[in-house]
């Protein structure tokens, strides 16, 4: 009876799932030994529920890891959706989540014919890429204190950033395309400084090429008297070059924009007048100057190239296939004795390419003559980025995914004024690009 007894009581334990801990099983094996030298127990029946008491031991192992793997596991995802949820991750550093990047990539085919004074035609085909990647640093936390970098492909030439296919696979360097910081008191004024993206307004490229990125100072003013209606005031001092030899000889461009824009129920228009007054140009060299401009023998500027531009927009929206159409213009004039007119007249229409399906079509026509502005700021792809120069603009864009751009440009130009003994050499330049927004 005593025998039975006591292994009743140690078959409830088991039946209990009882945990025992390792100082108690030491104690219940001496136990089990001590009923085996009494009689109460064979050797037998002591081995086998030793071994019984070992199983339900790895069983409650097992079911305590498993249930500990799960708790955590819930635990894990529901920390990652809350994290995610409120936009924050506890590992990132919170300097990291005051830096905003974005970049490009373009990858083009280009083919460009020249037709020369001797009768003969020229062929080029180039492949050619574009890499863009930038960074916003927002060093307060009301984002009034910003710093901004970009770096770029490219051989340095401020109207390119294009890299062309050559060289043997060689392997390109990596360019600073801008840097800057900038103080934004007020939601109307922002002052920057550095190298900085061009903050003045043009509606197209006839005076400046679209990547030249300028050195110096400009203070942007942008005012709403009204939720439709606003006035904008740009004054900016650019550097043009330095020269070690005397500071006085520096050339330098002071620039004071003044315009308005409207928007009124589906259509909308803005206008701005630029003052350039260029300082210490007469006289000088410029590098990447693409040598139009009239030279003296020494192959220095004849003139400072003051001007006055004036830049226009007008436009309508559409709830329709059709999203837009607009009418832009440009108009500048130099300080040159001649030939210092030029001026840009097109159109656009379609859809804001966005996504797969959006399209644009735009058509421009411009005349820029040999003073009209100066040589190292039009538009590098219109004939050569030389002044001089008449012609047409054609360019679609469509879309092909969100952030992924297909676009065809096709430039017909020609020179205005042929040197003597030559024609006018029309050019037919073709890209055909694929965008990438990152």
């Amino acid at each position: 009876m005593k025998k039975i007894t006591i292994l009743l009581c140690l078959m409830a334990a088991l039946l209990l799932n009882v945990n025992i801990l390792p100082s108690q099983a030491a104690e219940v094996d001496v136990l089990i030994n001590k009923l085996v030298e009494k009689g109460i127990l064979s050797q037998q029946e002591a081995q086998l529920l030793l071994k019984e008491m070992q199983k339900e031991g790895a069983r409650q192992d097992i079911t305590v890891k498993e249930t500990a793997e799960k708790v955590a596991k819930e635990t894990a995802e529901k920390t990652v959706k809350k994290e995610a949820a409120s936009g924050k991750w506890a590992s990132v550093p919170k300097w990291v989540e005051r830096i905003h990047f974005k970049g490009d990539f373009r990858l083009r085919y280009q083919y460009q014919s020249v037709d020369l004074t001797d009768g003969t035609e020229t062929n080029r085909n180039r492949g050619r890429y574009r890499w863009r990647f930038g960074a916003v640093a927002d060093v307060t936390k009301d984002k009034k204190w910003q710093v901004g970098f970009g770096l770029s492909s490219g051989d340095g030439d401020p109207r390119s950033t294009n890299q062309t296919f050559t060289n043997s696979f060689e392997k390109f360097g990596v360019k600073i395309n801008y840097a800057y910081a900038q103080y934004k008191p007020f939601e109307w004024l922002t002052a920057i400084a550095g190298q900085m993206k061009n903050p003045l307004y043009r509606v197209q490229d006839l005076m400046w090429d679209t990547d030249i990125t300028p050195q110096g100072v400009a203070v942007p003013v942008k005012y709403w008297w009204n939720k439709d209606a606003y006035f904008f005031v740009t004054p900016a001092l650019f550097v043009l070059d330095e020269y070690k030899s005397n500071d006085y000889d520096d050339p330098w461009m002071f620039v004071l924009q003044g315009g308005v824009g409207a928007n009124i129920g589906t259509m909308w228009a803005k206008g701005g007048l630029s003052w350039y007054a260029n300082q210490k140009i007469k006289g000088n060299i410029l590098e990447w100057s693409s040598h139009s401009n009239t030279r003296n023998a020494d192959g220095e500027y004849i003139y400072n190239y003051s001007s006055f531009a004036l830049d226009a927009e007008y436009g309508f929206k559409f709830d329709a296939y059709i999203q837009h159409l607009a009418f832009f213009g440009q108009f500048v004039s130099s300080d040159a004795d001649s030939d210092y007119n030029g001026w840009l007249a097109g159109f656009r229409f379609g859809q804001k390419v966005k996504e797969f399906g959006d399209w644009e079509l735009r058509y421009s026509y411009r005349y820029l003559e040999k003073d009209a502005v100066l040589d190292v700021l039009p538009d590098s792809d219109f004939y050569g980025g030389r002044t001089n120069a008449e012609g047409s603009e054609v360019r679609v864009n469509f879309g092909l995914a969100k952030h992924v751009v297909f676009s065809l440009d096709y430039y017909n130009t020609r020179a205005i004024d042929p040197a003597q003994g030559k024609t006018d050499e029309p050019e037919n330049l073709l890209q055909v690009d694929f965008n990438f927004k990152f």
